[in-house]
């Protein structure tokens, strides 16, 4: 457990704890300025806002418009052959995974998504690197330990929530590996488009058949990272969404001041006085 240590008078050591006396300590005792308004600090900048909507929303029309036109030919081997590494050739998509109607279709609304994709994709990188924000991103000494403490928290084996910055570090790893991936979609895109042109390209991937397999491998991948970055925020810190539309962030709604709980939110507000009572009173009968 990640904990500042200091010395007691008597010699001791503070701040060693368990994680659940750490989860079950009482909320301190409010004082005169709990009560006044708590300004929102800036934690986003509007051109961070504008390009995460914007690229949200294009990724999911390419992702929907991507497994339309798949299911032209939903599989990768050439007609005739055979392909090692996909078990599911020739069966198709579900429908309701699908966006664009039929083949055309989807291909006009995939291009259009495309130059939105990568021209906010640029934006928000050249920003965070000329504004600095990168530093917060770049993984760093340690992330590897705090990434599995973090884990731990969600999967409900450690009670206390991890310190953690602007961001944690299973946030980081997956914000860090999320462009790596994407570039790699655009890339791999780029070959399926114009395989004679830019034929270089293709045969980087390994072919036609290969780029076709990892860019339908690394949409996977990137649409899996999307869905825990959706579940880390709903799980712990539901607060931060309202951050991303207005750039605002009260840091006594972050998941360490509240000493967040995966999910703990969303029970009702009885059942959360409840269990804090429970808590209270448990710590109470340790001291005795």
């Amino acid at each position: 457990m990640m904990t500042d240590t200091a010395r007691g008078e008597d010699g001791g050591t503070l701040g060693e704890e368990t994680a659940s006396s750490t989860a079950l300590r009482p909320p301190l005792p409010k004082t005169a300025t709990d009560d006044k308004p708590h300004k929102s600090n800036a934690r986003h900048h509007w051109i961070v806002r504008v390009t995460h909507w914007a690229f949200a929303g294009a990724f999911v029309i390419m992702v929907g418009s991507g497994l339309q036109i798949f299911n032209a030919y939903p599989r990768f081997a050439l007609k005739g052959g055979t392909f090692c590494c996909y078990p599911f050739e020739g069966k198709s998509i579900p429908g309701w995974l699908t966006f664009g109607g039929w083949l055309a279709g989807a291909r006009n609304w995939h291009f259009a998504a495309m130059w939105v994709l990568v021209l906010t994709g640029i934006v928000y990188l050249s920003f965070i690197y000329l504004h600095g924000e990168w530093r917060d991103l770049v993984p760093r000494r340690g992330d590897i330990r705090d990434a599995w403490e973090m884990l731990k928290f969600y999967l409900f084996v450690r009670r206390d929530h991890p310190r953690q910055g602007k961001h944690n570090a299973l946030q980081k790893t997956s914000y860090f590996v999320m462009p790596i991936v994407a570039a790699i979609i655009v890339l791999s895109g780029l070959a399926i488009w114009k395989p004679v042109t830019l034929g270089w390209l293709t045969a980087v991937f390994g072919g036609y058949v290969w780029a076709r397999y990892w860019h339908f491998v690394s949409m996977i991948i990137l649409v899996l990272l999307a869905l825990v970055h959706v579940f880390m925020v709903f799980a712990v810190d539901p607060y931060s969404i309202r951050s991303m539309i207005t750039g605002g962030y009260n840091e006594r709604n972050s998941p360490e001041a509240r000493n967040a709980r995966p999910f703990y939110h969303l029970l009702p507000r009885w059942s959360r006085r409840s269990r804090a009572a429970r808590a209270s009173q448990a710590v109470e009968a340790e001291g005795l």
